[in-house]
């Protein structure tokens, strides 16, 4: 398994990447991850029956960890483990491009796991997208055995993998059902000490520099308008980054209902969904493939709203598991969060709804088809 980064480095393409890798070896399977780390230097190590090969970057580019050796790294581990298969996770390149090409000349199958394509709002990194995406991402699909998607959108829509449908196969990521399930929590009324009364509005993302298609700032814009006419309802953002652009945002504002959570550890994030009253979801481009936060809130017994834009609108369906507007418009997203929280019956039937909808993503489904795919390349 080669990915830029590994857990505890937890994102959508990582935690994938874990929980395939977990349920891979309680199969009986033998996984050995390579990656790249942020702690200054080379580690290998074993977590969950997993060995990981953590390499300290020559230097990041972007979000992308770039490590020169990195091809000859893997043809010395080709040949000396005799692995089986190579499975690679992209949109952050190189990593994957890097293992396609190792394994085209060890013979290896190499089967490319395409979590959405490689594009950015930032005008530099797009810049840098545009050269990466018709040269390296377009030889590594080409030579790709097999390519796994997990976003319904890439599958349909991608203009990058319109011509490799004959290798592409659609396995959606999965849920936990086990951790993320319905329980009655006032834990994030108890943690912040807010009065009984208040409602709370959820966002699970990352809010770095690099992350601002997650739409947080429209998110705490709408947050503004709700509150005229719902006094007491609270945005708690959950997520790593320094968010220093969201907290000035805030200040600038005067928006004081808005609490920054920062990272909050996996075996916690439920206690966040089983207590908030709506989970959002304000992605503005078509770089969210899925929506892992979305199935994970549902999961959990709660309402979402999400945005029509990405694979979000094939994770909700409108008006019967959530509730989808158009992006990049807070005064549409204030009007869907006062809906929900002024309609009690809408409430009800959306989560009721969203937690039948989530038990079609259990990892043990997910896993089974993994597995069925990797054999089929091997044998």
């Amino acid at each position: 398994m080669i990915c830029p980064y590994f857990f505890p480095n937890i994102a959508g393409a990582e935690n994938y990447a874990y929980n395939l890798s977990k349920g891979l070896i309680k199969k009986g399977h033998k996984i050995t991850v390579l990656c790249s780390t942020k702690e200054g230097k080379n580690k290998t190590e074993t977590i969950d029956g997993i060995k990981i090969i953590r390499q300290k970057p020559d230097f990041i580019l972007s979000n992308t960890p770039i490590k020169l050796n990195l091809y000859f790294t893997i043809s010395k581990l080709l040949k000396e483990e005799k692995f089986d298969l190579v499975n690679a996770n992209t949109p952050v390149p190189y990593y994957a491009d890097m293992a396609c090409y190792a394994t085209k000349r060890q013979k290896v199958p190499f089967i490319l796991t395409y979590h959405n394509d490689n594009v950015h709002p930032n005008k530099i990194v797009n810049f840098l997208c545009n050269l990466y995406n018709p040269t390296f991402n377009s030889l590594t699909l080409k030579h790709s055995t097999k390519i796994i998607t997990p976003s319904p959108f890439c599958f349909n829509k991608s203009r990058f993998l319109k011509k490799h449908k004959n290798k592409l196969s659609w396995i959606p990521p999965g849920i936990d059902l086990t951790k993320f399930k319905p329980k009655k929590s006032k834990y994030i009324l108890e943690k912040y000490n807010l009065k009984k009364n208040s409602k709370t509005i959820l966002f699970v993302g990352h809010m770095g520099t690099f992350h601002k298609h997650k739409g947080v700032d429209v998110l705490i814009n709408a947050i503004k308008k709700v509150n005229k006419t719902n006094k007491n309802t609270h945005l708690i953002l959950v997520g790593k980054g320094d968010a220093k652009e969201y907290k000035k945002l805030c200040e600038k504002q005067n928006i004081k209902n808005t609490i920054f959570a920062g990272f909050v550890k996996d075996e916690t994030l439920p206690k966040y969904y089983q207590s908030a009253d709506i989970l959002v979801l304000p992605t503005t481009t078509e770089q969210e493939g899925f929506g892992m936060v979305l199935l994970e809130a549902m999961a959990c017994g709660g309402p979402v709203i999400g945005t029509k834009i990405g694979g979000i609108p094939y994770v909700i369906k409108n008006n019967k598991t959530g509730l989808l507007i158009e992006p990049k418009n807070p005064l549409l997203l204030a009007n869907a969060i006062k809906k929900l929280l002024n309609n009690k019956e809408l409430w009800k039937k959306l989560s009721k709804n969203g937690l039948k909808e989530s038990k079609k993503y259990d990892w043990k489904k997910v896993i089974d088809k993994t597995e069925k795919l990797f054999k089929g390349v091997v044998q």
